[in-house]
């Protein structure tokens, strides 16, 4: 499910939709992370970011909370007919308490999804689940003065992902994040661009995660991580000049309309 796009003289690829990973890949090693610093409870950050986990095709994605029952994430990290798919909630996926678990009721893709595109896939998606939040658990507010960021604004990224991309692929299942910087703020007419390095990004595992403005002490949600590059070279890092989010303020009707849909849901 990987798709080539064409940027800078760079043959560049879709992030992995939900990093595929087994049970000794899911944990957390070393400190040097592509995300960034590994998040704690008391974190702001930890309060609306969310793990999602297909347990039958073996695939982690990130999410955000929006509502008290509702995450928003990438349409790529969602099989609309799975009922294997669960959000977790936590800093770290290996030994998750089950009573930060969550299944899943009913998870909706944008009618528009289209990953063949290179820009304006609507890679977004809606996800219902039963119960209460765990303490501690917040919603994120949606962010809609987009105007305000501009190339170089600096945003605040967060996901499960991998915290190492070259050569072996390690670290993911721990919540993790950092911030970078604005490259392109119109890619297309409904996503933004994100400078990475090496070091410095998101990578499989962060899809559908949240990229949050920081403003007056509260985080925004900004947009959902959607893709990002690699090139067709061995042993090459992958993840390192940039990431595209989906961008929330370009879906504010769609969110809308579809989180009624599924609180009417029985």
């Amino acid at each position: 499910m990987l798709k080539k796009i064409s940027l800078m003289m760079v043959s560049a690829a879709m992030l992995a939709a939900c990093a595929d990973q087994n049970a000794a890949q899911i944990q957390a090693q070393g400190q040097d992370v592509i995300g960034g610093d590994k998040v704690s409870a008391n974190d702001i950050i930890a309060r609306s970011t969310v793990g999602l986990y297909d347990e039958k095709a073996g695939a982690l994605c990130s999410g955000t909370l929006i509502a008290p029952q509702l995450v928003l994430t990438a349409a790529h990290c969602v099989d609309p007919n799975s009922d294997k798919l669960i959000v977790f909630f936590g800093q770290e996926m290996k030994g998750l308490d089950p009573a930060k678990v969550r299944k899943t009721v009913k998870a909706l893709q944008h009618k528009d999804y289209n990953p063949e595109r290179v820009e304006d896939t609507a890679d977004v998606a809606l996800v219902r689940f039963e119960g209460a939040l765990p303490a501690g658990y917040a919603p994120a507010p949606l962010y809609t003065d987009f105007n305000q960021l501009q190339k170089g604004s600096t945003v605040v990224v967060a996901g499960f992902g991998l915290n190492w991309a070259w050569g072996v692929k390690k670290g993911a299942g721990t919540l993790r994040t950092t911030e970078l910087k604005v490259k392109r703020s119109l890619y297309g007419t409904t996503e933004i661009m994100l400078d990475q390095s090496i070091r410095k990004g998101i990578c499989s595992g962060d899809s559908g995660g949240p990229a949050y403005v920081q403003k007056d002490g509260r985080l925004y949600l900004m947009g959902v991580a959607s893709r990002g590059d690699s090139l067709p070279i061995p042993l090459t890092p992958d993840c390192f000049m940039m990431s595209i989010f989906s961008r929330v303020d370009a879906y504010t009707p769609w969110i809308a309309e579809t989180s009624a849909l599924l609180m009417s849901i029985k």
